[in-house]
């Protein structure tokens, strides 16, 4: 998250290429929203029982626990043409790609719209600490059931939207780490839908190739 901000500032300095990223994690770690309280989003002393690294994103949103996911991260100046210079816009695009992905993991997953329920994307508000049990302005579901939780940052005439694309879920873990976290019913994972172990590297391959189809681009190592 650390290089999402040094690409975020040279995107603000003038770097005309967008970036796309993918990592994991290790140690298990949950990330705050920049405006959550730490005291009421997470337990410290069960994060450090259970080895679960705390860090504070720059982007909004609630608390995240990053263990089996992948995670996407996009950067790009706000007016580049492969992007409408708006927050909502931006977010569609990018839902594209991720549509993509998951459709080549043979997933049939859907963008659903929130208008009205923001609560996900640059919204202050921290009083459900659960990323994934808020509702965002656009939503990426399969069956009605949240896969993906994403956040957003505009600043300097450039952005940053990154974001969890779930491979495997432990509501056990992450209420015993987040308040309020837990919410099995509304929340779902590619091992579960698939019935089958994931890996990071397939699921990797499976996203890079969505978004370089469903936004028509040629990547540059």
């Amino acid at each position: 998250m650390t290089r999402d901000e040094r690409l975020l500032a040279e995107a603000q300095a003038g770097n005309p290429v967008p970036v796309l990223r993918f990592y994991g994690w290790d140690p298990p770690t949950v990330s705050l929203g920049r405006f959550q309280k730490e005291e009421t989003a997470i337990d410290r002393k069960a994060c450090e029982a259970r080895g679960i690294g705390i860090v504070r994103r720059i982007t909004g949103g609630r608390a995240v626990l990053h263990d089996r996911e992948l995670t996407y991260s996009i950067i790009s100046p706000a007016n580049h043409p492969l992007f409408p210079n708006d927050v909502l816009g931006t977010y569609r695009v990018i839902g594209q790609g991720l549509l993509a992905g998951f459709q080549n993991l043979g997933v049939a997953a859907e963008m659903v719209s929130r208008s009205g329920r923001h609560a996900g994307l640059v919204e202050k508000d921290a009083k459900a600490p659960s990323c994934f049990a808020s509702p965002s302005w656009y939503e990426i579901v399969v069956k009605g059931r949240k896969i993906v939780g994403s956040a957003q940052r505009r600043v300097g005439g450039a952005f940053l939207q990154h974001g969890s694309i779930l491979i495997a879920y432990d509501p056990v873990a992450e209420a015993a780490v987040i308040r309020g976290g837990g919410a099995a019913h509304a929340i779902t994972s590619l091992k579960e839908i698939l019935n089958r172990d994931v890996g990071l590297a397939e699921v990797r391959e499976a996203f890079r190739e969505g978004f370089r189809a469903a936004l028509g681009i040629a990547f540059l190592p």
